[in-house]
């Protein structure tokens, strides 16, 4: 909104040298036109000064439209991912208030409660894991996750809270509710990293929710601008099993810039070119199975550069995770892999500590 308040400023005090010039110009021109001797050429060039200025000022007014059209533009889809942002928090929170399950214990009853408070309170925040570019190690981008605290401070971690979740049935709920908040809490980050590109994990539940699912198509058709910073991340099962129109969903969120990754991968044996045409620009893939590939005899070896080429070819990067030891680089950089993730390039920890002041400097340069 400042730019185009600016750009109101700058085409204000440029239409206003068009109008003193056109005025000049004018006077000048009926002066010469009666005073007499003045030169046919005087006359010609000072017409056609005029002519110039009157098709600039033409011009100022096509590009005024314009930018009136861009603020209006602006203001709708502002609006709009008001509202889908306070439908999908409004419903979800009613969902989790509701009864949830009449044989639920006292003790997950209270843990849905202290779960159901920290998320109405806004007490959920925004935890990055780097994935580094190999060899250099250099932060490229940051897998998001979520944590909830208690009204005591205490994070309160999805093992604190799974069961009692799954006993009241209410673990899409909350997954749906920990998601836009965690979109929202990228929005904010983005002020202060504007290039920060964030892996987000989409769990099954969120997908066959097909309500909510519909709420976050119209979520992300509003704020198409986080195109360039946020990856949406799924299992590899929950991509089998994907129903038709989760499917023309996901078609929608890529046809808006959205690009996908995907994790759980368990053999290299996948259909990565239709993987690729459904805008899957990413693939998880454990390092003991990376390594044990290359470890294999020379068959194997052989089929495991024939992958790094395959995904090569159909424009997918191959991420190389959980890698936790030193001594397991050599051969993991002998395979060409280009990025890694995993606690030996730095554990899951609160977004300040990768993009605040205070950040290593690697992780800030990234960002």
């Amino acid at each position: 909104m400042e730019r185009l308040v600016n750009s109101r400023q700058r085409s204000s005090r440029y239409g206003f040298a068009l109008h003193f010039v056109a005025g000049a110009t004018s006077v000048i021109l009926l002066v010469t036109s009666l005073v007499a001797g003045v030169p046919p050429f005087v006359e010609y060039a000072l017409g056609a000064s005029l002519l110039v200025v009157l098709i600039l000022h033409a011009r100022m007014g096509f590009a005024l439209s314009r930018l009136q059209s861009e603020i209006e533009i602006m203001r709708r889809l502002s609006a709009r991912s008001k509202e889908a942002s306070a439908a999908a928090a409004s419903n979800a929170a009613s969902a989790l208030s509701a009864p949830a399950n009449a044989s639920l214990s006292e003790k997950d009853a209270s843990t849905l409660e202290r779960v159901r408070a920290a998320i109405e309170n806004g007490r959920i925040d925004l935890y990055l894991q780097p994935i580094v570019s190999l060899p250099q190690r250099k932060p490229r981008y940051y897998e998001a996750f979520s944590r909830l605290r208690d009204a005591e401070g205490k994070v309160l971690k999805p093992a604190d809270y799974l069961s009692a979740a799954e006993a009241a049935n209410r673990i899409g709920v909350i997954d749906n509710m920990i998601l836009m908040r965690c979109i929202q809490a990228l929005r904010e980050q983005r002020k202060r990293a504007p290039r920060l590109a964030v892996f987000c994990n989409l769990s099954p539940a969120t997908i066959y929710d097909t309500d909510f699912f519909n709420q976050l198509t119209d979520y992300l058709e509003a704020n198409s601008d986080l195109a360039s910073n946020l990856i949406f991340e799924f299992t590899y099962p929950a991509i089998q099993t994907m129903h038709p129109r989760v499917e023309a969903n996901l078609s929608a969120i890529a046809r808006r810039g959205f690009e996908f990754s995907i994790d759980h991968v368990h053999s290299i044996d996948l259909d990565w070119e239709s993987l690729s045409a459904r805008n899957f620009r990413f693939a998880k893939a454990p390092s003991g199975l990376l390594l044990a590939a290359g470890r294999g005899d020379e068959a194997s070896v052989a089929k495991l550069r024939a992958f790094r080429k395959r995904l090569s070819d159909v424009g997918v990067d191959l991420i190389a995770e959980k890698i936790e030891f030193e001594n397991h680089m050599p051969e993991i950089l002998a395979l060409g892999i280009d990025f890694g993730q995993g606690n030996l390039f730095g554990p899951a920890r609160p977004a300040e500590f990768y993009l605040g002041d205070d950040a290593p400097e690697g992780d800030r340069a990234a960002a």
